[in-house]
């Protein structure tokens, strides 16, 4: 059994790349997630099973977010980078 590697050799560059593809894909899942609820209000079903699925994606995503942002700002002090 393989275990997680606990050190990332990202850059910025790297960092700023996911960050962009993941506010990409935010913004593709929450228009699904529009019309997930829209058919779910007509249909009910299936739509509203993708409609939660999508919203709990949607949370994942606003979360790791957070976290990357979290630790771009609070990644390493100013004084350390001169």
């Amino acid at each position: 059994m393989t275990r997680p590697n606990p050190s990332f050799d990202l850059t910025v560059e790297d960092v700023d790349l996911i960050e962009t593809a993941l506010c990409q894909s935010r913004e593709i899942l929450s228009q699904r997630h529009l019309s997930y609820e829209h058919c779910a209000y007509i249909e009910g079903g299936v739509s509203q099973e993708k409609a939660v699925r999508t919203k709990e994606a949607l949370s994942r995503i606003q979360s790791l977010l957070g976290r990357l942002q979290t630790q771009k700002v609070n990644g390493v002090p100013a004084a350390s980078l001169s």
